[in-house]
């Protein structure tokens, strides 16, 4: 059994202002047999383009599942 929390936060400064992204994921994954791994992750994400741009807002959340196989 596996868990991971995972964190990016970042700043771009530009002529016409600053820009933030930032994404929090979550997964975890089981070894449920040898050769097989199923997992699960959810991201959340946020970016708040510079002013400057005309660019909305923008954010969301991501979920990924699936299944490893080794053989």
């Amino acid at each position: 059994f596996g868990v991971s929390v995972s964190y990016l936060d970042s700043e771009l400064d530009t002529t016409v202002g600053s820009s933030d992204f930032s994404n929090l994921v979550f997964g975890a994954d089981y070894k449920l047999a040898p050769g097989l791994t199923p997992y699960a992750e959810v991201a959340l994400f946020d970016m708040e383009p510079a002013a400057g741009l005309g660019v909305a807002d923008d954010d969301g959340t991501v979920v990924l599942v699936g299944t490893q196989l080794n053989f």
